[in-house]
């Protein structure tokens, strides 16, 4: 049908599901060409070509903050216009993601492709999900074999940090790099490499002090405050691994007296519903597109093969960095 409509593959795949990203045209020329091949198939139903099961699971560790939620409600955008269902699969602790995994060879008899969200499995562990034969979609790592979606963490942290070098901070901290939570995730991992690399390129010192406590949530950012509130030589800029860890840390500041940005300037990062509220500069990465762009390209899959795509971030400037006093 491709060759017929004179397109590739892939848009015969979204123009038939009723996807976005096809101009009404092509979307036409494509029906069109079904109708003198005589064609009437089950993706005009929006549904997977080899699938059984119409449904389509997304597993992670976390739902109650907000990059997960916006994850899934694009995900669940596509699914719902393309006639799939989507199931969620939480691993919130290690009992719970062994559980999971011991039992994926058993996921093709409920799903039909996998969305894995901050889930970073090692080798063996790729090889426990491969037994499963559904589709497998890694969204925030590279992962050989399957489709991928992804930004560029260790730039994106590298950016955020010379931002605030070039504000002219020199006492900079970071906040998220407990190493429970590195250990655990590469995408925090590339970030911190990236904020190292650029106090490395610009001759600052990374201080081990400057290294602060506080993992993803609200509820963490006071923790960052309260910490450099105890140093004796505090910092004069912060970057952040999450927005919602930004805006708690920004609450807390003020209770300490400390003026955001004039004391304390503040990057953060994904670009949250609230940071522009806040007037949060930060690292916009589109989060919900990103779930979007996952489930489509999935379905892509289905008929193309793995594709990886790594997606742009922008430094958003709002009000929360200054010169330093």
């Amino acid at each position: 049908m491709a060759r017929e409509a004179q397109v590739s593959v892939a848009t015969v795949s979204r123009a038939m599901r009723g996807m976005a990203h096809v101009a009404p045209a092509t979307r036409d020329k494509v029906i069109e060409a079904a109708s003198r091949l005589g064609w009437a198939p089950h993706f005009a139903a929006s549904r997977l070509a080899s699938g059984q099961t119409h449904t389509i699971g997304l597993v992670a560790p976390y739902f109650d903050i907000w990059y997960t939620s916006q994850i899934v409600a694009g995900v669940e955008s596509v699914l719902s216009a393309a006639g799939l269902d989507l199931v969620i699969y939480s691993v919130d602790t290690p009992g719970n993601r062994q559980k999971f995994l011991d039992r994926a060879h058993s996921l093709q008899t409920r799903i039909d492709g996998l969305v894995l969200v901050d889930f970073f499995p090692d080798p063996a562990q790729v090889s426990q999900l491969e037994e499963s034969k559904v589709r497998l979609m890694a969204l925030g790592e590279h992962l050989d074999g399957h489709s991928s979606i992804a930004i560029d963490n260790f730039d994106a942290g590298r950016r955020a940090t010379q931002h605030l070098i070039d504000l002219g901070h020199t006492k900079i901290g970071i906040v998220g790099a407990e190493q429970m939570s590195v250990d655990a995730s590469p995408v925090l991992a590339a970030r911190i490499d990236g904020f190292n690399a650029a106090l490395t390129a610009a001759g600052i010192e990374q201080r081990r002090e400057y290294s602060l406590p506080g993992m993803l949530s609200v509820a963490d950012g006071p923790r960052s405050i309260v910490a450099i509130t105890n140093l004796d030589e505090p910092p004069t800029a912060l970057f952040y691994m999450s927005d919602e860890t930004a805006i708690g840390a920004m609450g807390e500041a003020r209770r300490h007296g400390i003026s955001i940005p004039e004391d304390l300037s503040i990057v953060g990062f994904d670009d949250h519903d609230l940071s522009e509220t806040m007037r949060l500069t930060t690292m916009r990465q589109p989060v919900r597109h990103l779930g979007a762009l996952a489930a489509e390209r999935m379905l892509e899959a289905s008929v193309v093969g793995p594709l990886h795509e790594t997606v742009p971030v922008d430094l958003v400037l709002r009000g929360s960095t200054l010169r330093p006093r």
